[in-house]
């Protein structure tokens, strides 16, 4: 049964992405409230990993607006940058040793329904958030896959608003994905 608290989740959450895929500092604020509503549903779903991981991304978007806000303070916009190979590889091979660790102890220790896919996808998201703060556009193609694989997990734990907003954050990564592009490319030819 689909609960007002994630419709609100829900709503909060496209408006946060929107505005930050638009380069707005005000899409921090409204994705930490929504990272507070989702705290409350994923616990109630038994995604013990996604409950937990809100409370990282909480931590991660108070940074992230404060950086963001920051630099703001001192350009006209905020830029986007290429991320160095190098940087990407490391953290998607740390990711991956994070994610075999923390589905290990999801299996052992909770009665996690999706205890790899869950730890993958929270892992893969707390790089995402890191890679968004920084500005990297690689940030984008990877909340396509990673929004993308959790609209299926959303599906089979019943959550149909949520497999539907994150089937939305797709279009979303993929619109934010094509104007961070542009935003670097024109940064580049000045």
């Amino acid at each position: 049964m689909m609960s007002p608290l994630e419709a609100l989740a829900v709503i909060i959450t496209m408006a946060g992405i929107w505005l930050t895929a638009r380069r707005r500092v005000i899409g921090w604020p409204c994705s930490l409230l929504a990272s507070l509503l989702y705290l409350v549903v994923f616990a109630k779903a038994r995604l013990y990993a996604d409950s937990a991981l809100q409370i990282v991304f909480c931590l991660f978007l108070a940074k992230g607006w404060y950086d963001w806000h920051r630099f703001r303070q001192v350009a006209p916009e905020i830029t986007v940058q290429a991320a160095p190979p190098l940087v990407l590889l490391r953290d998607l091979l740390i990711g991956a040793v994070c994610s075999v660790a923390l589905g290990t102890a999801l299996r052992l220790w909770t009665g996690d329904a999706a205890p790899m896919t869950d730890a993958t996808l929270s892992v893969l998201s707390i790089i995402g958030q890191i890679w968004t703060a920084r500005r990297f556009l690689a940030c984008w193609l990877l909340w396509i896959m990673v929004d993308s694989a959790y609209v299926g997990l959303f599906i089979l734990r019943d959550l149909w608003l949520s497999a539907g907003l994150y089937a939305g954050l797709v279009a979303i990564a993929w619109f934010g994905w094509r104007s961070w592009k542009e935003s670097l490319k024109n940064t580049t030819t000045r």
